[in-house]
């Protein structure tokens, strides 16, 4: 009577070791979906719009078409704006396959004209983000804004106008002190993003900087 008593309670005591670490492993599985930014469909889930745009820069910043394109809206691709007036018609938008082609694409575009002189901004992808993306050091801003633009500039910023229903992630630089020119060395990085399904999608990257 003695053994079957013990040989009942070892059973019962490999199927409670059994069903608790099912349910260690169940948990862990529930923490790693909620906490870590892994992909999916190619795209970050469960972080902030901030968070996001700290990716797009990063990725940006490493020249990675591949992981830039991950974060770039799969139907409306992103638009580039040289200056922080959106236009529509004239501001060229990539699809998420040329991002991803984006420092190895020889092609010279039309990216709209620049501000003051009106020139046509003709450049290959890559030259363009050298002079209208990382021409400054937006990993080290004065500020990072979220929905509140302060650069303000002689250009009209229409950002909100134009993506009414969006989110946007300001890098701004503020003149520096011993600027000779009034305060005119500032500049802003501007990401537009909209979220589907809980994942943050790139739609814009917008430059903006003194012009005469």
């Amino acid at each position: 009577a003695q053994m079957t008593t013990y040989a009942k309670d070892t059973g019962a005591f490999r199927v409670f070791g059994v069903m608790l670490m099912i349910y260690t492993l169940f948990c862990t599985s529930c923490t790693d979906q909620k906490g870590s930014p892994q992909a999916n469909d190619g795209n970050l889930r469960s972080l902030t719009v901030r968070e996001t745009a700290d990716q797009v820069l990063a990725a940006l910043q490493a020249r990675d078409g591949q992981r830039l394109a991950s974060l770039v809206h799969p139907e409306k691709g992103v638009r580039f704006s040289p200056s922080a007036h959106v236009i529509r018609g004239e501001d060229f938008v990539f699809t998420r396959d040329q991002v991803e082609a984006f420092w190895t694409d020889t092609k010279t575009y039309l990216w709209g004209y620049a501000e003051g002189s009106g020139d046509p901004i003709e450049m290959t992808p890559m030259d363009y983000a050298e002079r209208y993306i990382l021409d400054r050091d937006f990993t080290h801003p004065s500020s990072v804004n979220v929905n509140d633009d302060q650069a303000a500039g002689t250009t009209g910023n229409n950002a909100a106008e134009v993506y009414p229903t969006a989110t946007r992630v300001e890098y701004y630089i503020e003149p520096s002190a011993g600027d000779s020119e009034g305060g005119s060395d500032w500049a802003a990085l501007r990401f537009v993003f909209e979220q589907v399904e809980g994942s943050w999608l790139l739609v814009a990257v917008i430059h903006d900087a003194w012009s005469v």
